[in-house]
């Protein structure tokens, strides 16, 4: 590698790329397309075909629960509320509306305020304006270290495939 190649900043995703990861990605570094609560996610999406898939499963839970002796077909209708709820999901993400999830997460209005894409841009991080109980608060805080280190693009495209709820 050649000297001059070494003291170039790395330039970041284009713009296109950059509004993809932006769609996907919360100012905070969650991923809002891996939420449950998320109208285009992969878990309403995975619920809405499990219920169809289930049709009027509620009769043969009842049944089951003495022809095959298992009393975990009692659990069924807290499984199918469960289903419903997940099914139902509207968010559309928290760059175009208030989070559903933390009705009192300061992300949004301050990454606004700030101009910022993303917490780790800011000049204050980490802060206090999150608003997040103790574990979000620190998992808050190492995503946005992963991504101030490996780089944004680098961050979204393993959150492709990672779980959210780690």
């Amino acid at each position: 590698m050649k000297e001059s190649d070494k003291n170039q900043k790395d330039p970041g995703p284009s713009k296109e790329k950059m509004e993809e990861i932006k769609a996907c990605l919360a100012p905070c570094g969650l991923s809002c397309e891996a939420c449950f609560a998320h109208v285009d996610g992969a878990i309403r999406d995975h619920s809405i075909k499990l219920k169809e898939k289930l049709g009027n499963f509620d009769i043969y839970a009842r049944r089951f629960e003495t022809l095959v002796g298992d009393p975990v077909f009692k659990k069924y209708p807290q499984f199918k509320e469960m289903l419903d709820y997940f099914s139902s999901a509207n968010c559309t993400g928290c760059r175009s509306e208030q989070c559903k999830l933390f009705k009192d997460c300061g992300v949004r209005p301050c990454h606004q305020e700030k101009g910022v894409d993303f917490c780790f841009q800011c000049d204050a991080f980490p802060c206090d304006q999150t608003h997040f109980d103790e574990h979000l608060h620190e998992r808050w805080v190492r995503l946005n270290e992963i991504i101030r280190k490996s780089g944004i693009e680098a961050f979204y495209e393993k959150s492709r495939t990672r779980p959210r709820y780690v």
